[in-house]
């Protein structure tokens, strides 16, 4: 099927291209209750508990392949600063083209982690060595890659496979591969690690997935990325976001125009929290999970997915569904339809509530089993789910321009379970929880005037 591709949407308030990150500017997050944390950063550049910035300068008539890495000779490759880095260092780049495959030699140590950093201004762009990768890091821990564009790279973008404790923040991921079979690599890859932040990273038109954890990844928060038009094109296989790892946190993503998925979890995914994500126009289901045991899929817009919505088959048990807004998917699909689907595999242990759903009249809302059902009531009835749910216009501000903010009105507005497993305290943008005064509050929980869905009415 061919992609629908849209402008860049307002919803995310980011431009398509990299952000201009300073030290000043960048804010991690951490897999435990997404706290604030990571690199302390001031006008001079990091502050790291020793003594160290490396620097890196192409376009320096003074730079050195062994200069030591000073402000008055600073190295010409990032190479030649990640073979000598040492725990607790920076290696501060500044704008230019790096043909290479960054390799660090080393990893950093417990609260000394070895930072690459891209200086503000124009982009710091890595292309990667012929064959190769922009970062490659190999049995490595306590790293951290902020602010790159990394474009056109043979194989994946940002590779990582066998450690911990890494921050990969507010890069640029595109290009990655080629769209031929044999061919098709990853944004951003890891293999094996845990413990670690990817966030406010932009994957796109990459070959295979945008961002990508394999099935030994785990406790990994994936948080503020934006993911768009990845895509094999010889064919339908594209997600933007896709984990086959354990306990992991995806939240406050925005994934749209995919080839495939939105948010795919597959076989050996389980206990994944899905939370606060805004997912729309991708080619298969906003939301997919396959053999993906007790996700928690709370708060999140999912709009006109080609097929199912919000998708749980191939036995995901035990999932949780509650507080998302997911309206017109599936319509028409010549694959699985309905907002939410949970199949004869996946009913076990199953709970859906507390979601706005609307699809135009006759298409299929819910499906349950083995048993399509066009209307809310008909569902609550024959299975006694969603007993909180709601079937109507969400009054998105412009659904067609990628704008889900809440207009006055909306049935979302007040009327969440603030409870419930994965809610979060902020929504998709980090705004607070507001109680609307002329909103009689009907939601439940710590606080009865949360908005479902990924917005709150501000």
């Amino acid at each position: 099927m061919a992609r629908r591709i849209r402008s860049s949407p307002t919803v995310d308030r980011r431009s398509a291209t990299r952000r201009a990150w300073s030290p000043s500017s960048i804010t991690l997050l951490v897999a435990t209750g997404l706290a604030a944390s990571g690199v302390a950063l001031g006008a001079a550049g990091p502050a790291v508990a020793s003594a160290g910035v490396l620097y890196v300068d192409a376009n320096s008539l003074t730079c050195s392949a062994s200069g030591g890495g000073s402000a008055g000779t600073p190295y010409c490759t990032i190479t030649s600063a990640a073979k000598v880095a040492q725990p607790g260092q920076t290696v501060l780049v500044s704008a230019g083209t790096y043909p290479e495959q960054v390799t660090p030699a080393r990893s950093g140590s417990p609260g000394l982690p070895i930072a690459f950093i891209a200086a503000a201004g124009e982009p710091v762009v890595v292309t990667g060595a012929a064959t190769g990768y922009g970062f490659k890091l190999s049995s490595r821990s306590w790293i951290t890659i902020t602010g790159f564009t990394i474009v056109g790279t043979p194989s994946h973008g940002i590779s990582a496979t066998s450690g911990a404790h890494l921050t990969v923040s507010g890069n640029d991921v595109s290009g990655a591969g080629e769209e031929a079979s044999g061919y098709t690599k990853r944004g951003i890859y890891l293999s094996g690690i845990t413990d670690s932040v990817v966030s406010d990273n932009v994957t796109h038109d990459n070959s295979e997935a945008g961002i990508y954890l394999d099935a030994s990844s785990a406790r990994i928060t994936v948080s503020g990325n934006r993911s768009f038009r990845n895509a094999r094109g010889y064919t339908r296989a594209a997600p933007g976001i896709d984990v086959r790892g354990v306990d992991n946190i995806v939240t406050r993503n925005v994934t749209y125009d995919n080839e495939d998925t939105g948010l795919q979890f597959y076989n050996g995914a389980a206990r994944n929290v899905v939370s606060g994500n805004v997912t729309y126009g991708n080619g298969d289901h906003g939301i997919d999970d396959l053999g993906a045991v007790d996700q928690v899929i709370t708060g999140n817009t999912v709009y006109d997915n080609v097929a199912a919505g919000i998708n749980l088959e191939g036995g995901s048990t035990g999932g949780q569904v509650f507080n998302n807004i997911s309206v017109d998917n599936g319509v028409g699909s010549p694959r699985t339809k309905s907002d939410i689907r949970v199949d004869p595999t996946s009913t076990t242990g199953a709970t859906v509530d507390w979601n706005v759903v609307s699809v135009p009249a006759s298409y299929v809302l819910y499906i349950w089993g083995k048993t399509n059902y066009t209307s809310l009531a008909s569902f609550r009835a024959a299975t006694g789910q969603e007993a909180h749910g709601i079937q109507a216009d969400p009054l998105w501000a412009d659904a067609s321009a990628g704008d889900f903010h809440l207009l006055d009105g909306s049935p979302a507005i007040d009327s969440a379970w603030s409870s419930a497993p994965g809610a979060l305290d902020t929504d998709v943008e980090g705004a607070a929880r507001f109680d609307d005064p002329a909103v009689v509050d009907t939601g439940a929980g710590t606080r009865s005037y949360d908005d479902r869905g990924a917005y709150e009415r501000q």
